[in-house]
């Protein structure tokens, strides 16, 4: 592989830090952080959320506030989002001397392998820890009587990343139920919104009703049961990185960004015929995330 990463530096410690504490950033980035390990044989720190979901070699785990991030290192990386013409992680450090290709032409793997120093960006799935027994989700489902169903995380962090499609999930969960399969919600809430009802969306979004309800479970919990499903439907969010990692098929319906943003994936719905990827053209600064309908 044709790079910029120095192969086999053993006995190197390497830090690497990541700036976004979201689970999608996360999964993704991590996968990149093993092939890098693997390509310079290096020992890794890596300061992240969620840390306890990953098991590598050669690779620790701790969270961004450990005191071993002031430690000295041969090497330190800082994987964020970096672009010309947004301030949500700044610019570039000095020290990092790799050609970033900006976000708003890249995705969410390739600023991490752009960061890394790879020429060429190589999907990898991070190494998860899954408890693949029976979890007490997985046996209230079994008391039901439901013996094949799906999971759905239809919830997100603004109204662009959800399906608005009214009715949508509804029709889907009445087509699957014909076909004896049954839906069971697994995102963190059972509504979310800003609060306020704008431009026709009410103050809150609610999983759809003839879905289970198993909201708010732990993330190992969730992916769990998300493992034990047939597939996984959802947006371009986390629990879509989630299921992607943990080897399921993934039903990713999305508006908001570019299929090169998200990992790859034949089930991708995007229609394309009206506006979409506005994640792409417009300028993304901290004080628009903090506008639910920016």
């Amino acid at each position: 592989e044709q790079n910029r990463v120095e192969p086999l530096s053993f006995g190197h410690k390497t830090k690497i830090v990541f700036l976004s504490g979201a689970l999608g950033d996360t999964i993704g980035w991590m996968g990149q952080v093993e092939r890098y390990q693997k390509h310079t044989g290096e020992s890794i720190n890596v300061f992240c959320n969620h840390r306890d979901f990953f098991e590598a070699e050669n690779i620790n785990y701790y969270h961004r506030d450990s005191p071993l991030e002031k430690e000295e290192y041969n090497k330190s990386f800082y994987v964020g989002f970096y672009d010309y013409d947004r301030t949500y992680h700044g610019s570039v450090p000095d020290d990092c001397a790799n050609v970033i290709t900006p976000i708003m032409q890249n995705g969410l793997i390739g600023m991490a392998s752009d960061i890394l120093g790879f020429n060429k960006i190589d999907e990898v799935r991070p190494s998860l820890k899954v408890d693949e027994s029976l979890t007490p989700e997985l046996k209230e489902l079994k008391k039901q009587g439901v013996k094949k169903f799906v999971t759905l995380a239809s919830l997100s962090t603004l109204q662009q990343k959800f399906w608005n499609h009214k009715g949508g999930w509804r029709e889907i969960i009445s087509y699957l139920k014909t076909k004896g399969v049954a839906v069971a919600s697994v995102d963190l809430d059972t509504q979310f919104g800003s609060g306020r009802a704008e431009h026709g969306f009410p103050k809150f979004t609610s999983i759809p009703l003839r879905s289970i309800d198993m909201t708010g479970l732990s993330l190992s919990r969730a992916v769990s049961l998300i493992n034990g499903g047939l597939f996984h439907m959802g947006l371009s969010s986390g629990l879509s990185w989630l299921a992607w990692a943990a080897g399921k098929p993934v039903v990713l319906i999305c508006g908001h960004v570019n299929e090169r943003y998200d990992f790859a994936n034949p089930y991708r719905i995007q229609n394309k015929s009206v506006c979409h990827a506005c994640w792409d053209r417009h300028k993304t600064t901290t004080e628009a995330l903090d506008n639910w309908y920016w």
